[in-house]
């Protein structure tokens, strides 16, 4: 982790001179591994992708292989194209054919009473 405090020293824009966050005031969130605290900051998302290696350590000392979201369906990691999408391409197709089959079936019954 010590590589991780490094490079938000380097190159984080947050990071102050002190070892402070600028944005939350406190010690740098990525300078402690014990800080159980949400990390979705700027620092993971624009400075971290920059160092693949490093990422991919970072994401593993966290109990993670990789950051991309899962798939709630068959659980693989799939690139979202839009922060509500829940399912990798080809079960949102399966997903959305079935929702459409028991919602036909559904309108069927209530049409036959």
């Amino acid at each position: 982790m010590n590589e991780v405090l490094k490079l938000a020293q380097n190159r984080c824009a947050n990071y102050g001179g002190d070892g402070r966050c600028l944005v939350t005031d406190r010690t740098c969130l990525y300078g402690s591994p014990n800080a159980d605290i949400r990390r979705r900051g700027w620092f993971e998302t624009s400075v971290l992708p920059a160092e693949p290696a490093i990422e991919a350590r970072y994401y593993a000392s966290r109990g993670k292989s990789d950051n991309k979201p899962r798939c709630e369906h068959c659980g693989n990691p799939f690139e979202r194209k839009s922060n509500r999408q829940k399912y990798c391409v080809e079960c949102a197709v399966e997903i959305r054919k079935q929702k459409q089959r028991n919602y036909n079936r559904e309108l069927r019954t209530k049409r036959a009473l």
